[in-house]
């Protein structure tokens, strides 16, 4: 894609030239981060927008300058039950994914410190909720990440009936719980996720069988057929105001992925969240925004329909002939400034 120079473009520098400095920008798709990263080190590409950790950091031992760690960026990963009533699974099933405490029992016993040090080198930051500590205008400082404790987590489940006998967990009819967890299939990042959770709910008496499937296939899963138990995905948030989020929080939207596209709130918690979301959406005032939305993700904490694990750091690269890059965390992360890029003159010369 080949984003040409506006020349009516209204703003000026401080010293009153004309923006934006380059007469082009060019974004290359590249689907290969292997050529990506070759491609980049020849210097025949002078940005990446969002690098994984493995080439950051092996970047960073040789070429450190060029690489650039915005810390946690607004991108969450996830996992979460199904609780629609006409999915293909088993009643006794859907009785633990609609209970808060089995939902909260399962978060408690996953250490996110140990997804983020092993799946993504350290980069990456214990998820609280629906926003990320980056977001500063709206993350409630309220909430905590849950800590990882199976012994808790265990103490939630026995509030349900839950036992553990000979490593097994049983539900109080004495079924053994067991589920499925879907990912998509090619992304060694939420792959590794789904196994070491499997790991840590191992240590609880929990059997976790972790499906990868083809993008398309699991999408049909969640949106069509909702045959699966359990989910691992992310959500990219390009805008940090919670409108951005009004199609995951009521309860009649698309992507009120655990239970989709409710006629009517099935829970009472949904129902304040309905309430609340339209709240805020109807106020001109931030102060009262800011309460309702304070609101929203403290009963998303309590209920836990989604389980949030990390915010992922948000990570890029930028040549050393570009002047004028600032990453930030919000996408673009690297040229959300175009109108302030550069080129070095050597650059300029040689091109």
């Amino acid at each position: 894609m080949l984003l040409k120079r506006n020349p009516y473009y209204w703003k000026t520098d401080a010293q009153g030239r004309k923006l934006p400095y380059l007469d082009s920008i060019r974004l290359d798709i590249q689907p290969n981060r292997d050529i990506e990263m070759l491609r980049f080190t020849r210097g025949e590409l002078d940005l990446i927008n969002s690098l994984d950790p493995e080439y950051f950091d092996r970047v960073s031992k040789t070429l450190p300058s060029l690489v650039h760690d915005a810390g946690p960026s607004l991108d969450s990963e996830q996992m979460w039950f199904n609780q629609v009533a006409s999915a293909p699974i088993a009643a006794y099933k859907r009785k633990w994914f609609r209970s808060a405490n089995f939902r909260r029992a399962v978060s408690q016993a996953i250490d996110r410190e140990d997804l983020s040090r092993v799946v993504f080198n350290g980069h990456a930051r214990p998820a609280v909720g629906p926003i990320s500590p980056a977001n500063k205008i709206w993350f409630n400082t309220r909430l905590k990440p849950d800590a990882y404790s199976p012994e808790r987590s265990l103490q939630k489940l026995s509030r349900d009936g839950f036992r553990l006998q000979n490593d097994v967990l049983r539900d109080a009819n004495g079924n053994i719980v067991e589920f499925s967890i879907i990912t998509n299939s090619g992304n060694k990042y939420r792959e590794r996720m789904a196994v070491m959770i499997q790991q840590d709910l191992q240590k609880i008496g929990i059997k976790v069988n972790v499906v990868t499937l083809d993008f398309s296939s699991l999408i049909d899963r969640i949106t069509q057929s909702f045959n699966y138990e359990a989910a691992l995905l992310g959500l990219t948030n390009v805008d940090p105001d919670p409108n951005a989020q009004m199609n995951v929080w009521l309860s009649s939207s698309e992507n009120h992925q655990w239970n989709r596209q409710e006629k009517t709130p099935e829970t009472a918690w949904e129902a304040e969240i309905d309430k609340l979301m339209r709240s805020q959406a109807s106020s001109a005032d931030l102060r009262k925004r800011r309460d309702s939305f304070d609101r929203v993700q403290e009963i998303v904490v309590e209920q836990a329909p989604f389980i949030y694990l990390l915010n992922k750091n948000a990570l890029s690269a930028v040549s050393n002939s570009v002047l004028g890059a600032t990453p930030v965390i919000l996408r673009p992360q690297t040229y959300w400034n175009a109108e302030h890029l550069t080129l070095s003159a050597l650059v300029m010369r040689s091109r």
